[in-house]
């Protein structure tokens, strides 16, 4: 094969093509403490540079480890997070337990899970339909969304809909920030996590 000056090889277009898409791909989409689907929307543009941080209820030391394990998930994932964010997240769970009723998270439930993230407005988890077949796991249902500073306006959202693998609720809380992180300002079609 003839090189042209100034022109990269073609196997060098290539293996950086299956580089980028292996990182983008599985970035967004690598959540080993929890099997699922998720998928996100961008309803407004976001800043060009985001800084993001997480709106919280409760900063108990407990709560507060389980925000930093998000945190570091998404600047593991190339988001940078600050003091003085210009992207604020809010996060609601709710979950499905064994018996099929769905219960929310939060300080009048038990489930510690991640009710120390939620924060913003809360979205109530629609009733189930068929109550026969029980979960063998509880199925978690995550939404994240996005504000541009302080403003209530959502600018983006991504739902998750996973049973845990894992019983490392930090696990779960950092495998989470990855997760958005690689998906943050984009619109990604419902897929397997």
């Amino acid at each position: 094969m003839t090189r042209v000056p100034g022109r990269p090889a073609r196997w060098a277009i290539v293996a950086m093509g299956m580089i980028v898409a292996s990182w983008v791909g599985g970035a967004a989409a690598a959540m080993p403490s929890c099997q699922g689907t998720y998928a996100a929307t961008l309803l407004q543009p976001l800043p060009e540079r985001i800084i993001a941080g997480l709106d919280i209820h409760d900063l108990s030391p407990g709560n507060q480890k389980l925000a930093d394990r998000f945190l570091k998930g998404l600047h593991d994932a190339g988001v940078a997070t600050g003091p003085q964010p210009n992207v604020l997240l809010h996060v609601s769970s709710s979950v499905l337990d064994d018996s099929g009723t769905p219960r929310e998270t939060g300080r009048e439930q038990s489930y510690r899970g991640l009710s120390a993230l939620e924060g913003g407005i809360r979205h109530p988890l629609p009733r189930a339909g068929d109550t026969r077949t029980q979960p063998s796991r509880p199925v978690m249902f995550l939404r994240v969304d996005a504000t541009e500073g302080q403003a209530m306006r959502i600018s983006w959202v991504a739902s998750v809909q996973c049973r845990r693998t894992g019983i490392d609720d930090g696990d779960l809380a950092e495998d989470l920030g990855r997760l958005i992180g690689g998906a943050l300002g984009q619109r990604i079609p419902r897929g397997p996590l």
